[in-house]
């Protein structure tokens, strides 16, 4: 096949895949500038700064699809553009590189982690599965490997790092998120499905402290508590295996996936290396 490029704008970082096989699905090059898009947002209206920024990215994403010779490119923007007054602003500024780009809702944002983490966790039909981007996070529930309900939070790493690391923040979002889509509590499973950066980030955390365990939600609680407490062991570990775009927001992201276990009673954490960007990729371009 042909080679096919994925950007995906996020609140956190600016990603660009090149793949270079759909089936099976192989990635030739991963790039990733940590913009934080979100941090551009004041009050509703996103800053001609944090659009700069993003272009400057965007321009140079151009550069290494040419250098590739990739022609077949998809890009899409997700939370950043949510809500905001000055929409059109953001939209018509990003066009501006080159790209067409598709702005996603979060129910599609979230669907389509859910195909993305088909990739690796279809043995796992009926459950849960989650995705703490920078600025929102997404919970998804399916029976017999279809979607069953699907929630988008306003919450994600970025922001949570303006507030405490503290569990009791998780526990409201989640209790919200239940009295608002109720059917997120039908699939009840003891392994839940982590989707994206902040859950990969912690499977690989899990897998240079934990090496040959399954990890469990103590095992998480456990990174948490060290990562606050800047122990030294868990800290080095962090700066060998996790890219240093991702140190800052770590902890508060994972006191939100931490949250997001207990409320669902999971025992284990299964990390799917498809997000988003894989489900894009397979509805858009198969």
């Amino acid at each position: 096949m042909e080679k096919t490029g994925i950007i995906d704008i996020g609140s956190n970082t600016v990603v660009l895949i090149i793949y270079d096989s759909i089936d099976p699905i192989h990635v030739q090059e991963y790039c990733s500038e940590p913009v934080r898009l979100v941090s551009y947002n004041h009050n509703g209206v996103m800053s001609k700064e944090g659009i700069e920024k993003t272009l400057e990215v965007l321009e140079n994403y151009w550069k290494i699809l040419e250098q590739h010779h990739v022609t077949t490119v998809g890009a899409f923007i997700t939370e950043p553009w949510r809500n905001l007054k000055n929409t059109d602003e953001l939209m018509d500024g990003l066009a501006r590189s080159g790209f067409v780009i598709e702005p996603l809702s979060g129910r599609k944002e979230a669907e389509l982690d859910f195909y993305g983490s088909r990739m690796d966790c279809s043995d796992i039909q009926t459950g849960n599965a989650f995705d703490v981007g920078g600025g929102s996070s997404e919970l998804i529930s399916f029976i017999d490997g279809n979607i069953h309900e699907v929630l988008s939070l306003p919450i994600g790493a970025v922001r949570l790092k303006e507030l405490p690391v503290d569990p009791s923040i998780p526990e409201q979002y989640m209790k919200d998120a239940f009295l608002q889509a109720p059917k997120l509590l039908d699939t009840p499973s003891s392994v839940i499905v982590g989707i994206g950066g902040t859950a990969r980030a912690t499977g690989l955390l899990g897998r240079e402290l934990f090496p040959g365990e399954v990890l469990t939600v103590q095992h998480v609680e456990t990174m948490l508590k060290n990562l606050l407490a800047e122990e030294e062991v868990t800290v080095a570990a962090m700066k060998r295996v996790i890219d240093p775009g991702r140190w800052a927001v770590l902890a508060p992201g994972m006191n939100m996936l931490l949250g997001i276990m207990k409320a669902y009673h999971a025992e284990t954490l299964r990390i799917s290396e498809g997000c988003v960007r894989e489900g894009y990729l397979l509805t858009h371009f198969k």
